[in-house]
């Protein structure tokens, strides 16, 4: 009997095939979002969310 062929998967549990498909769908869109002012505003409020996470994850580790 034949064996079936393995398919990859990520940590997920999904397909590589259908990470693929969806990454094909979604590009396009996400980046004419993060083109616009309004995706630009969000990318830049993320950074400095993500920078202000980041300097308080470091002080804490200092202090302790």
């Amino acid at each position: 009997m034949p064996r079936k062929k393995k398919i990859p998967r990520n940590d997920l549990g999904i397909p590589e095939y259908e990470m693929e498909s969806l990454a094909r769908m979604l590009l396009p869109i996400l980046k004419k979002y993060l083109d616009s002012e309004e995706g630009k505003r969000d990318w830049q409020e993320w950074q400095a969310r993500r920078k202000q996470s980041a300097e308080s994850t470091d002080s804490k580790e200092i202090t302790e």
